[in-house]
Order: structure tokens, then sequence, then C-alpha cells
């Protein structure tokens, strides 16, 4: 089975996640929960790129009490397409805190400003957020006009 996910760690700065347009399987969840875990101390915080697919009910169940166990407050930024995902991490924002956030695909410079990110960190994270979302077979939209190979898939 392919992956759904591609995910990397890196080292004092951010988890990085690129879902795939497929949902989640429970077996890559499970991985990418255990690597935050793993690296959640040496991390600022998260930044989720995803077009449309996310976690269940039951992976997110499951993410909070990984969250839980290491007591983090992380910041979270998610970019994605979805307006309804925009719309649900907002409305979770205002009950569990201005800690998660979301944004369009389109807007890195946002989340990243979310995430705190100095500029030399914003480019260890654009380096790291296009090589995933290349493994995953996916354009970072918010790129989209840098390569000059194609132009945004969407117009603001």
């Amino acid at each position: 089975m392919a992956k759904t996910m591609h995910w990397q760690a890196v080292p004092g700065l951010l988890h990085i996640v690129v879902h795939t347009e497929e949902s989640p399987s429970d077996e890559d969840w499970d991985k990418y929960l255990a690597d935050v875990v793993e690296h959640a101390a040496g991390c600022k915080g998260v930044l989720v790129y995803t077009r449309r697919a996310g976690p269940s009910a039951q992976q997110r169940a499951r993410s909070n009490a990984a969250f839980e166990s290491f007591g983090s407050d992380s910041l979270v930024a998610i970019m994605t397409g979805s307006r309804l995902t925009l719309g649900i991490v907002t409305a979770v924002s205002w009950v569990v805190g201005g800690n998660i956030k979301a944004f369009s695909t389109h807007d890195f410079e946002g989340a990243a400003a979310h995430l705190g990110l100095d500029p030399t960190e914003r480019i260890r994270a654009r380096i790291v957020l296009k090589q995933l979302a290349r493994s995953a077979g996916l354009d970072i939209d918010a790129f989209a006009d840098e390569s000059g190979r194609f132009r945004r898939r969407y117009e603001q």
C-alpha cells in the first residue's frame, strides 16, 4: 500500500507533514504520531500541508492523546485547501486556544509567522516542505509560481 502521509522532524525547528490526496491510513497515522512524540521536545511546533485529506475522528482522538502524553502546547499550523477544514480548525482554536491555526495552501508566510519562524528557519521549512511534497506527488500551492513550470491552480 502506498504511503498516505510523508513527514520529517527538522531538529530544533518543526515536525512537517504532507498528506497525499488519500485519507491517512491507520498505519501511517500511528507511525507519524510515534515520530511526533519522539521528536516533540526538540521542535517548536507542527506544520501540516493537506489539500483535502485529513485524519478520521479516531485518528484525531489518538493524536490528542499523544499530544497530552508529553504535555505539549506546541504551535500547529495547518495549510489546507478545504474551506470546511479551515472553518473546523478555526472553531477548534476558539476552544483550545490559539496554538492551532488554519491557513490556505497558498499562505506559507502566514503559517510560518504563526509558528514564529525567523527568515533562516523559513528557508529550512520551505526546503523540507517541498521535499516531502515531491515524495507525496504534490506541488505546494504557495510555491507554485517559483519554479516557472506551472501556474497556480486556484486564483485567490
